[in-house]
């Protein structure tokens, strides 16, 4: 498949350093809401919320295990179609809402630096009751996250 960025987003695809950089490039190119581009850089969250024109969400993981590295509250693994995400404490303001499960557009960052597209993901529904559970030698809430397309826009055959 070429890749084409003008007109969509592989699996794959080498988008640069900088998240906001990024965010703005591509909500340009796919009519994202820019006025969230605030949201991403230096101590952000890396993260807009319903910010396409599908109402899909934008997420820049920055820390998990593609670089090895962690952030305070959360913790990434990415494997194959899956992401999980361990929340190390529940909170529910705007930006950092556990109960969140909006579909994502996701870019992550690999072991070089660079953030890479990963696809557009769903979330798993949250269980009625939240467990505390045991990942990775830390404790806290995990989230799924599966892989519905490999491009962005969605192809719609």
């Amino acid at each position: 498949m070429e890749n084409n960025p003008k007109t969509r987003l592989f699996c794959g695809t080498p988008c640069g350093t900088n998240s906001k950089k990024i965010y703005e490039n591509y909500a340009e190119i796919f009519g994202w809401d820019i006025s969230q581009s605030s949201q991403f850089g230096w101590q952000t969250p890396l993260y807009a919320r319903n910010a396409t024109r599908e109402g899909y969400s934008v997420w820049c993981i920055a820390y998990s295990n593609l670089n090895a590295k962690k952030s305070g509250n959360w913790m990434n693994k990415i494997s194959g179609d899956t992401i999980e995400e361990l929340w190390k404490t529940r909170t529910y303001d705007y930006l950092h809402d556990f109960s969140d499960t909006t579909t994502r557009v996701v870019f992550a960052k690999n072991k070089k630096g660079q953030y890479e597209f990963f696809g557009v993901y769903k979330a798993d529904p949250l269980p009625k009751e939240l467990k505390v559970v045991e990942w990775y030698n830390t404790f806290g809430y995990v989230k799924t996250y599966r892989r519905i397309s490999e491009c962005y826009p969605i192809k719609e055959d």
